[in-house]
């Protein structure tokens, strides 16, 4: 997502991500993490994920009954982008870069058109961690 940011960075476009809860606490290589048990836990393993992934996007947390994340599909991973009216202008079940890089390419667009945007992010070229 990092690539996204910087490209729609001069667009007036925000990205915000929403810490809901930890989806493998206690699995193999996250034995580590354990089921919230507290919003003071819930707050500091979301500050964890942030320093270890290096995150420049604003994270929201969710509250423990998770109202949010279920008003927005109780799904994992899911993407959507806003326009400024507050309308969604495209959903998905997950953060695909290159379908984001499409809608939001025709957002921008239609919004000043003497500004084309084209999609040019390939998840090819993105590599791990977006």
């Amino acid at each position: 997502m990092h690539q996204l940011q910087e490209k729609y960075e001069s667009r007036d476009v925000e990205f915000l991500a929403m810490y809901v809860r930890e989806p493998h606490a206690g699995e193999r290589g996250f034995r580590q993490y354990r089921k919230h048990e507290t919003f003071e836990h819930k707050m500091a393993v979301a500050r964890e994920l942030e320093e270890l992934k290096d995150m420049t996007i604003t994270l929201g947390v969710d509250d423990m009954s998770e109202q949010q994340h279920a008003a927005l599909g109780n799904l994992p991973n899911m993407a959507f982008v806003v326009d400024k009216r507050g309308q969604v202008v495209y959903r998905n079940t997950w953060q695909h870069a290159e379908d984001i890089d499409r809608a939001l390419a025709q957002l921008v667009t239609a919004d000043d058109p003497t500004r084309p945007v084209e999609p040019t992010i390939s998840s090819r070229k993105l590599g791990p961690g977006i």
